[in-house]
């Protein structure tokens, strides 16, 4: 308690403790969507993205033939590429992808799905019937009797549906749900009208599959898959290389030989990306963690440069210590001591006042999905508030204690003479 009294006795400490008070309220502000970004971007994406290449296949096609799907989507020279790249010897499986890329990073939009009094708002990407989607990507298959290489396999063309794990448990309650029937309402662009409008459906469940999140920012999981040309006329093959190759060396190996070889009459591969570069790009993208990075070096030399100069303006003050029979450790312990008891109040009162802002206001909830089955630990006020409350205090600690150790080693280091020389 005395030094406590001590501490705040000193105008400069009084100073610094609004500062560091004020600083913890930005940072709460800034590092909660940093924390909320990372741990959602971490989790398990539920399928191996690093032996995933996508390939962008341009086309000399004019745009009214690329537009038409039967000239387009099942063409010929579709099958042709399709096969040459197959036949490559890192590749082990392909597959057009139906207007999505890898992580299904471009969703055909979402519609609602109906089991008697249940309701499901869920994410929808088609498939191609008879098609390796699945097989590619190693989403595996939780259905008894329909391997993953067989789940497109006699699916009904608009009429198929296979069910992610936390699709069908929030509708059914179980996961043993095939052959069962359920009600979709899709939001479709008609052309006649110029105008989306509604239309219902009954489809059949083929089989359901492990969750996967279908980009880094997905946490919803309650996806549906549906046998259905998408319209869109984008075109990527995506690719699974065999166990042990390497992603980019792939890229990097065989670029002239797909420039070489991968074409067509009207076809050609003209861009290739891993899928971990997908991944990173949708990383990169997120405009929250540019922002508090630039905001964490600021708050770095704001709060170094405080401490700093805070420290240095106390050499008198060691030196007095020291005369009077202090070592030189007892003098650099208190430096540290009271720049912890000084951090550890005023972050203290930062979270308070901050406090009185996200009850209001709220904190981060960019990834508060429509799937109320999937909970993370940033769901729960006070569990979110704790966890970025102990974060942001941790990090203005280290920050205080570097900038007050160094130039208190210096002083404590310093002969008396020196340090009372100004005194």
């Amino acid at each position: 308690m005395k030094q406590l009294r001590e501490l705040f006795a000193r105008t400069s400490s009084r100073w610094l403790a609004i500062e560091l008070i004020l600083v913890t309220c930005a940072c709460m502000w800034a590092f909660d969507p940093v924390l909320v970004n990372a741990y959602v971007t971490h989790q398990p994406m539920g399928y191996n993205p690093d032996q995933l290449v996508s390939m962008e296949v341009g086309s000399t096609m004019t745009t009214a033939v690329r537009l038409n799907a039967d000239n387009y989507q099942n063409t010929i020279e579709q099958e042709q590429l399709l096969e040459k790249i197959r036949a490559m010897d890192d590749v082990q499986q392909a597959y057009p992808a139906n207007g999505g890329t890898i992580g299904f990073d471009t969703s055909t939009g979402n519609g609602f799905f109906y089991n008697g009094g249940d309701s499901l708002l869920s994410d929808k990407y088609y498939f191609l019937p008879e098609s390796k989607m699945f097989e590619v990507f190693g989403i595996q298959s939780l259905t008894p009797g329909v391997p993953t290489e067989e789940l497109t396999k006699d699916c009904e063309w608009d009429k198929s549906i296979i069910l992610s794990r936390t699709a069908a448990m929030t509708l059914f309650g179980t996961t043993d749900v095939v052959g069962r029937t359920i009600r979709g309402e899709e939001s479709l662009y008609n052309q006649d009208i110029g105008d989306f409008e509604s239309k219902i459906h009954d489809f059949r469940i083929r089989a359901v599959v492990e969750d996967v999140r279908t980009c880094v920012f997905d946490r919803d999981h309650d996806n549906v898959y549906i046998c259905k040309y998408s319209g869109l006329w984008n075109y990527s093959i995506i690719v699974r290389l065999r166990p042990g190759v390497d992603a980019r060396r792939f890229m990097s190996e065989r670029k002239r030989e797909v420039e070489r070889d991968l074409v067509t009459e009207h076809l050609y591969v003209r861009h290739m990306e891993s899928g971990s570069e997908t991944l990173g790009r949708q990383v990169e993208s997120n405009w929250q963690g540019r922002q508090s990075r630039f905001f964490g070096v600021n708050l770095a030399f704001g709060v170094l440069g405080t401490l700093l100069m805070y420290t240095r303006q106390r050499r008198e003050e060691a030196g007095v210590r020291r005369a009077f029979g202090a070592t030189k450790w007892s003098v650099f312990r208190g430096f540290i001591s009271e720049a912890w008891l000084l951090t550890t109040i005023s972050v203290l009162l930062g979270c308070v006042v901050y406090f009185q802002i996200a009850a209001s206001k709220g904190l981060c909830d960019d990834f508060m999905g429509h799937n109320l089955t999937v909970h993370y630990w940033f769901d729960d006020f006070g569990t979110h508030f704790l966890v970025v409350s102990v974060i942001v205090y941790l990090i203005i600690l280290c920050a205080v204690l570097v900038a007050t150790a160094i130039p208190a080693l210096r002083i404590c280091r310093s002969e008396i003479t020196v340090a009372l020389k100004d005194e």
